[in-house]
């Protein structure tokens, strides 16, 4: 058992065990991680997985779960909650001074993504998670129609945020300046009903099960509202940073326009906000480094963890001060964005 695992109280688990009918001895330790713990257990030959935790107020994880199921009957793959025997998708599981948020999910079918198998890793999967991305904003378009008691915080909101908050007010001076000044940008855009909704914030291929060829999204931990353009930024982001430097231009020029194909085959973006793509993968790295600062400094974060996200920590400090992108973008956009 690891010390992070011993951090989290026996009589809590059992608590929340008995709310879904299984016990203590069923559940196989995952993670402790941003005031989140993770298990996985198995019941009646299904597999499914236990959050708890108080990263977000129980207002923000209801909000949580309901878009969760509003992408569900929008024809959205996604790893459904499941009800306690108390008939709630929520449970609120008072334990000593706080209220604990458990929920349990359906462990997601299919398999991860194998990033360095060509015959998983290619074309064809980079259309489909385009045309995920594609349902999801249309389906976020009609949810913002939806008279919604709670809603989910939009971006502007969130802990990352609030960088001033997390950062070393002296040693972060220059990251914490240039991302308020980012914010104030991104803040005055206008939130079009076409751009601006409810999001994944967080969409990439260690957040995705493919199974039969299908995509199946999970953790929606960190949904905002948002501007749809993020979405992309943060995946293209994502994928192209896994690549060696000197392979991070030719990876984005064969990944973004297939992901683009795929997405305008679900969604129509309307192109001006492309021109925002540049401050919107800069708003990605300020976010990655806020986070991996705000994790590096929780005493539950695993060790494993700690060694890679000193690395991170790093490489962002240096990306945040910088106007550089992750990839040089192409004076003409439609190099990689083209007019289907």
């Amino acid at each position: 058992m690891s010390r992070n695992q011993e951090s989290i109280d026996i009589q809590l688990l059992e608590k929340i065990c008995q709310l879904y009918d299984i016990s203590v001895k069923d559940l196989n330790f995952l993670v402790v991680i941003d005031n989140n713990f993770v298990y996985e257990f198995q019941k009646d030959d299904e597999n499914y997985i236990l959050r708890g935790g108080t990263r977000h107020s129980s207002d923000q994880v209801q909000a949580e779960l309901e878009w969760i199921l509003f992408l569900h009957s929008s024809d959205v793959k996604v790893s459904l909650p499941i009800k306690s025997t108390n008939n709630n998708y929520l449970e609120l599981v008072q334990y000593k001074d706080r209220i604990i948020n458990a929920i349990v999910f359906e462990r997601a079918p299919g398999k991860e993504v194998e990033y360095r198998n060509p015959e998983v890793w290619n074309e064809d999967l980079w259309e489909e998670m385009g045309r995920t991305l594609g349902k999801m904003h249309t389906a976020a378009v009609k949810y913002n129609s939806e008279k919604l008691e709670p809603k989910r915080k939009t971006a502007f909101e969130s802990v990352h945020a609030a960088s001033e908050n997390i950062l070393n007010s002296e040693e972060d001076r220059e990251i914490i300046k240039r991302f308020a000044e980012l914010k104030k940008k991104l803040n005055l855009l206008p939130r079009e009903k076409n751009a601006f909704g409810l999001i994944q914030y967080d969409f990439h291929a260690d957040n995705f099960n493919i199974d039969n060829g299908e995509i199946i999204v999970y953790d929606f931990d960190d949904s905002y509202y948002f501007f749809f353009i993020y979405d992309l930024a943060a995946c293209i982001h994502e994928v192209v940073w896994d690549n060696p430097d000197e392979k991070k231009l030719d990876f984005a020029n064969r990944f973004i326009p297939s992901l683009w194909k795929g997405y305008t085959e679900e969604f129509i973006l309307d192109r001006k906000w492309l021109e925002y793509l540049p401050d919107f993968l800069k708003w990605r790295e300020f976010v990655i480094y806020v986070t991996c600062v705000e994790t590096y400094n929780d005493e539950t974060t695993p060790e494993r963890i700690l060694s890679m996200y000193k690395e991170f920590i790093a490489e962002f400090k240096e990306r945040t001060k910088s106007d550089d992108q992750i990839v040089p973008i192409p004076d003409d956009l439609k190099k990689w964005f083209k007019e289907f």
